[in-house]
C-alpha cells in the first residue's frame, strides 16, 4: 500500500498544524504520515508515493541553526535543537529512486506585502526536493500567519485540507498513469 509522507518544522506550532491539515486533506486518497523533521526516516521508502515538506519562513529563507537560535532568544521559541530541522534533513535524506511525487508549503507573515514577496522558504524546499530526483507535482502553497509567534490567519488550515486533497488527486492520477516510482 503507497503512503503520503508529510514533512514539516515548526517553531511555534502554525507549520505543524498546516501539515496535519495537508494530511487530512491527502487522506481521502492516500494514508498519510507526519513528522517533525527531526523524527523523519533517513531514507523514503518504496511505499511513499509523495513527499510534502513545509516549515516557517525566517529572514526570507528556511529555518537555520542562526534563525532557530534567534526565535529562542528574541521570540521565546522552545527549540530542542537549534542546529537541526527541515533544511538539514532534506540535505541529508535519501530517496532511492528518481521521479518521486514531491510539494512544498511555507507558512509566512500576511503583514508588509512586499517583506511578504521576499519569503523564499518553500522555494528553497523546492530545489532541495529536485536534488533529491523529486518530481515537483504543484507550485508551492504558502499560508499566512497574523503574527510571528502566530496564529494563522483565518481559514488557512481549511485551504491546506483543500490543497491536500488536491495533492492527493495529483498523486492519485499520476499513479494511475503508472508514474509513480521509477
Amino acid at each position: 500500500m503507497t503512503r503520503a509522507l508529510v514533512v514539516y518544522e515548526s517553531v511555534f506550532g502554525d507549520a505543524r498544524v498546516i501539515a496535519y491539515a495537508i494530511a487530512d486533506g491527502l487522506s481521502p486518497v492516500l494514508a498519510a504520515e507526519v513528522l517533525a523533521a527531526g523524527e523523519a526516516p533517513a531514507e523514503i521508502g518504496p511505499d511513499v508515493e509523495l513527499l510534502v515538506v513545509g516549515g516557517p519562513n525566517h529572514a526570507f529563507g528556511m529555518p537555520r541553526p542562526s534563525t532557530r537560535e534567534s526565535a529562542v532568544t528574541q521570540h521565546g521559541a522552545t527549540i530542542a535543537d537549534t542546529t537541526t530541522g527541515l533544511h538539514e534533513w532534506l540535505q541529508a535524506v535519501r530517496v532511492p529512486r528518481t521521479g518521486l511525487a514531491a510539494a512544498a508549503f511555507d507558512t509566512r507573515g500576511s503583514g508588509h506585502r512586499i517583506l511578504t514577496k521576499m519569503d523564499h522558504a518553500a522555494r528553497t524546499e523546492e530545489k532541495l526536493l529536485s536534488k533529491l530526483g523529486a518530481t515537483i507535482i504543484a507550485p508551492a502553497e504558502h499560508f499566512f500567519v497574523a503574527d510571528t509567534r502566530g496564529p494563522l490567519a483565518d481559514g488557512e488550515e481549511d485551504r491546506a485540507r483543500s490543497w491536500g486533497r488536491s495533492l492527493g488527486g495529483l498523486a492519485d492520477s499520476r499513479a494511475s498513469a503508472g508514474e509513480f516510482g521509477s
